[in-house]
Order: C-alpha cells, then structure tokens, then sequence
C-alpha cells in the first residue's frame, strides 16, 4: 500500500506544481505603478510648458544647482536650462542673472564664462544674450498677494472653492476661477 500511495504522490504532485505555477497572461493589480510614466506625461506636457517658460521668463536666473559641484562645468540641467532660454531670448535677447552665495571669485568667474560660451553656442546671430552675477529678476509679491494666498490657504478644501480669493481682508478677486 505504501507504494502506490507513494507512485500517487509523485505523478500528482508535478502536476499539481505546474498548475499553480501556470499563471494567466493577464495579470494587473491595482498596486502595480505604471510601467511607462512618460506615456502620460506626454500628453500632460503641452499644458505645463508655456506656464514653466513663463516661470523661466519671469525669473530669468540660473543658480549653483546649474553647475557641476565645484568646477566651472554645466550640469545637465544647467544646459537643459540655458538650452531653453537660448530659445526664448532668441528673438529679443535679454541678460540673466547668476544667483549665488560662492565666494571664490576665479570659480564664479568661471562659471559665468561657461554660460556665456554655451549660449553663445545656441545663439548664433540672434540678440546678444548677457549673463551676469545678481538675483533673479522676479519681483517677490506685494502684500495683496500675499493676503490672498493666506485667505486662499485658510479656506476649507472642497477643490470647487479652494482657490478662490474671497475673504481675503482688503483684497479684491478680479475674476473666475
């Protein structure tokens, strides 16, 4: 009896094994992040570049995080960045400031000499684009901006009123939201 038994758990148990190891060819769990988030970016993309291009153009600065630590090279974001600005100030030209606390003036020097180079590079002919030490050129927000965005934080989080500017004391919303 023993042996039948044991010739019966040896056909049955590969048989079992290949069945629970068999798995269907679709298998989603709703825990599984996306494969490819640059798929959806994509279509999220052309809605954010004019506000982020606005946001570069207000501010027109390029800053240390541009620049490989301690040496005059561009980083990759740093020529992704005056990459784009070369593209914006084509037509018109402009200055951009180099924003930092470094105090070695050869290495500060340098770095400036690196980023007129590159967009000397991406602009040939156009208007001549300037970089010089300084702050960025965006201009803060008056204190009526700043009491709204209070009284926009204040507000309860419904996202149909979140953003609107009433209660704001002394400010007036000037349009929909």
């Amino acid at each position: 009896m023993r042996r039948s038994t044991l010739r019966s758990i040896c056909a049955i148990a590969p048989a079992l094994v290949a069945i629970a190891c068999n798995q269907p060819e679709d298998t989603t769990s709703m825990n599984i992040p996306p494969t490819d988030p640059a798929e959806a970016r994509k279509e999220l993309a052309q809605f954010f570049a004019y506000h982020d291009d606005q946001g570069m153009m207000h501010d027109r600065s390029i800053a240390d995080i541009h620049f490989v630590p301690g040496t005059t090279y561009l980083s990759g974001t740093g020529e992704a960045r005056l990459a784009r600005f070369a593209e914006l100030l084509s037509d018109m030209g402009g200055t951009l400031n180099y924003d930092t606390r470094i105090q070695d003036a050869t290495l500060v020097n340098g770095r400036l000499g690196s980023a007129r180079q590159f967009l000397q590079r991406y602009n040939v002919g156009g208007p001549q684009i300037q970089v010089a030490l300084g702050m960025s050129g965006g201009r803060g927000m008056s204190h009526f901006e700043t009491a709204a965005g209070q009284a926009v934080a204040q507000q309860p989080e419904p996202r149909g009123t979140a953003y609107r500017l009433s209660g704001a004391a002394g400010v007036e919303s000037s349009g929909s939201n």
